[in-house]
């Protein structure tokens, strides 16, 4: 039997040229701001956040106040006082800076302490001398928040009138049944408002702004736009919107979640987003953690802050934006939980803002989806326009889910400036519902630290959509009642180590825990580990891995101690069996053949082997042992015509076995034992009977060609390779066209028609059976083709 070999083709039906990305410069420079200073003009004065090589360990601390349980006066004192002592590493920058020591080249300066860095205004030239200075550690472009605009809003009932009463969506947290069962109202907590301003003067917030109630103006109201006011005031609707809705009271209208509690405010969200030189964030958060500018005292510094803005990629940001990550954190780190709109970008997929899309733990960002809780019962449906997850981060899988917790976000009646009220919609209005539970939890315990506060309100929430955690409601609908009871008797650890009962106790990562009661879930670290934080009582624990038994078992949960549950998993399958080698032909008789394997198991694998027979006779087996290409099995050389028949087996340390294909012996696979008549790698020299293109071809570009393979990207996906199936030295290939290096997307695809590569003719006469081996590269990138 004569049969055909490999010839080296590769197939490419489109050829695309990837992106150049920007290649970053001095390792103190940004790529972003290393582009923006070789587009500058000489004397173009840019805006750039100066961070220091000293920063202060606050990741550290904030665990160890964690652990001891520090009251939030300790937490407050210790973290503000680290801050600004480390803050001092700027002096010799400033005194260059004041100095001129870079000339006229910098135009000014800010220097900040809720982290260690200085927003400067200078020239390229005096930028990338800051950054080459040995006391800097990083240099990047400054930046500008802006308002998540509501999506509508109908001005109600004027100042005056008989309003809503209750709301609907204080009603749908339950915060009313906090308020007559507990009497927790926020009283004695304070709420910070970052926004576009607040009325000062509304009905339903002017007794309880801080500054009314004998305090410096200066502690309770920051105008980082005008910068010359001294009483609260909104050029917007929103601030005075969201700040109803965490805290306000009026006559005929409970519109707020904590009515008990003080609020101050900032109106750094009134501007639009630019190139200038705008630090008002960083200064905002700044004044948020310590207002007094005191680290010994903390009334004057709110329990929470309600953010209603962010950046989304339709604004030019890149996802998982993280400039303002280490100032939230030291701000957070100081007792302050800071609460974030998610983004009314949605229903698609990965839709939420920055920084609500960040997912370094599962608390960070602590972001906010909006329900419609005013036109519907529960189970109240999610908000069309309510971002979704996941985060496009580049975090662990188990921290992919966003946002964390939804809440009443739908025509949500609330105040507006001048003493009016309005209903409005967007996760901005879902966001101070959230904010103001919190103010109930620092009530009922006014020394739970941030985390704590974030699980205890990821755990009592009430479960909408998918079980447990999902990129729509996150943990579900907000509970302010389940919340503040949490709050009351604590929360406990449970944690426990996973491994495997049948073979060594060795622990098993991947392996799923979840909490039946509440579907909490935790995938098992490296080392098998899992946590929980869970309110006191008892729940039910099971755990689940592929290969495995599934385990149950009941726990109870203690407060302020930690339960330990380990579970041995009884193995119940054989070793997985992927990638095996399944060659159609082999063009000699001297042999090994050799099968390859990928073979896996946690119970590791004690025995593995090739079983064959020859033309259909008896089988036979060879031992396959671990190679380059994962287990080896050489069947031995057969003569030519042969037909042998094989498959794989495979035994796992607790003696479960495993068999590909699945039905074998029923099922196989084969390979015949070839002459080979024709070869050819597409390398020089030339074939001249390979035909590129034939009359009636009428495609008008794609043309095939044997060239080396341009390789190209469009959106981070491959367009083309750039490599041909020839081991080095060998380069050439068929391939249709080709784009040149750096070139436009989509430039030397096959369009509008046919191309036709014909190969030579191959004389079978005296054969019974032929093979023709090739391969190929294609990919449609999303094109629908003819049949």
């Amino acid at each position: 039997m004569n049969t055909g070999r490999t010839f080296a083709l590769v197939i490419s039906v489109l050829a695309v040229s990837a992106v150049a990305a920007v290649p970053a410069q001095a390792g103190d420079i940004s790529p972003t701001l290393a582009t923006q200073l070789a587009d500058a003009q000489p004397d173009q004065a840019l805006s750039v956040i100066v961070h220091m090589s000293e920063q202060a360990p606050i990741a550290a601390m904030n665990r160890s106040l964690r652990q001891e349980k520090a009251s939030l006066v300790k937490r407050h004192r210790d973290v503000i006082f680290a801050l600004k002592e480390a803050a001092t590493s700027q002096d010799a920058l400033l005194a260059d800076l004041d100095a001129g020591a870079y000339a006229r080249d910098v135009v000014g300066y800010t220097s900040y302490w809720i982290s260690n860095l200085v927003v400067v205004q200078a020239t390229p030239a005096a930028i990338e001398a800051i950054a080459a200075r040995p006391d800097v550690a990083w240099v990047e472009p400054n930046f500008q928040a802006v308002l998540i605009e509501p999506k509508r809003s109908a001005v109600a009932p004027e100042a005056g009138s008989r309003g809503i009463g209750m709301t609907p969506g204080l009603k749908a947290i339950r915060a009313d049944e906090v308020w007559e069962v507990y009497g927790y109202t926020g009283a004695g907590t304070l709420l910070g408002s970052c926004d576009t301003g607040v009325d000062g003067n509304h009905p339903a917030l002017a007794d309880r702004w801080r500054g009314a109630n004998g305090h410096p103006w200066q502690e309770c109201w920051l105008d980082v736009l005008d910068g010359d006011t001294e009483f609260p005031e909104d050029e917007s609707n929103h601030g005075t919107h969201t700040t109803g809705t965490m805290t306000g009271l009026a006559l005929d209208d409970t519109i707020g979640v904590a009515p008990g509690a003080m609020w101050i405010a900032t109106n750094v969200i009134g501007q639009s987003v630019n190139d200038g030189f705008d630090n008002d964030v960083i200064q905002c958060y700044e004044w948020f953690a310590d207002p007094d500018g005191d680290p010994e005292t903390n009334d004057d510094v709110p329990d929470a802050i309600c953010n209603s803005w962010g950046v989304y990629t339709g604004l030019g940001y890149q996802p998982c934006f993280d400039y303002w990550w280490n100032v939230i954190d030291n701000c957070e780190a100081a007792g302050v939980v800071t609460v974030w709109a998610a983004g009314n970008e949605g229903p698609g997929p990965a839709s939420i803002r920055s920084p609500s899309d960040r997912a370094s733990t599962a608390t960070s960002s602590f972001s906010v989806g909006a329900l419609d809780a005013t036109n519907y019962d529960f189970p109240y449906p999610i908000a069309n326009f309510s971002s979704r997850g996941p985060t496009r981060c580049n975090v662990p899988e188990a921290l992919l889910i966003k946002p964390e917790i939804s809440g009443p976000g739908v025509d949500v009646y609330s105040s507006i400036p001048d003493g009016g009220y309005s209903n409005m919609s967007g996760t901005s209005m879902a966001t101070p519902h959230v904010t103001g539970v919190v103010a109930l939890m620092r009530e009922a315990d006014p020394d739970l630290d941030v985390d704590t506060i974030k699980y205890m309100l990821m755990e009592s929430a009430v479960d909408l959509g998918e079980p447990g955690e999902d990129n729509v409601f996150g943990w579900g609908n907000l509970d302010a009642m389940a919340a503040v009871e949490l709050a009351l008797i604590g929360l406990g650890d449970l944690e426990g180590t996973i491994f495997n009962a049948s073979y060594g106790e060795e622990p098993l990562p991947g392996a799923e825990v979840v909490v039946v009661d509440t579907h909490h879930r935790h995938v098992t670290d490296e080392s098998g580990f899992y946590q929980f934080l869970l309110g006191a009582g008892e729940y039910t624990v099971q755990v689940t891995m592929p290969g495995f038994a599934d385990a149950e078992a009941d726990v109870f949960v203690y407060a302020d101690l930690t339960s330990t549950m380990d579970f041995g998993l009884m193995d119940i399958a054989g070793p997985v069996i992927t990638d095996v080698s399944q060659p159609m032909i082999w063009p000699d008789e001297v042999g090994p053949y050799d099968i390859t394997a990928d073979l896996y198991d946690l119970s590791s694998i004690a025995a593995a082997r090739v079983i064959y027979r020859v033309d259909g006779g008896d089988w036979q087996e060879v031992a396959m042992t671990p190679s380059t290409a994962g287990f080896t099995g050489p069947i031995p050389g057969q003569p030519t015509n042969s037909i042998i028949d094989y498959y794989v087996w495979a035994q796992d340390g607790a003696e479960l076995e495993s068999v590909d294909p699945e039905a074998a012996p029923a099922e196989f696979y084969s390979l015949y034992v070839t002459n080979e008549i024709y070869s050819w790698d597409a390398e020089d020299p030339d074939d001249p009977a390979w035909q590129m293109g034939v009359p009636g071809d009428d495609a008008t570009a794609g043309h095939w060609i044997r060239d080396e393979p341009v390789g190209t990207w469009n959106a981070g996906q491959a367009a083309q390779t750039d490599e041909d199936h020839t081991p080095d030295p060998g380069f050439k290939c068929f391939v249709t066209e080709n784009g040149a290096p750096g070139g436009a997307a989509f430039l030397s695809d096959v369009d509008d028609g046919c191309t036709t590569l014909l190969s030579p003719a191959f004389d079978l006469s005296g054969a019974d059976r032929a093979f023709v081996d090739y391969y190929r590269w294609f990919t449609q990138m999303g094109a629908n083709l003819d049949d």
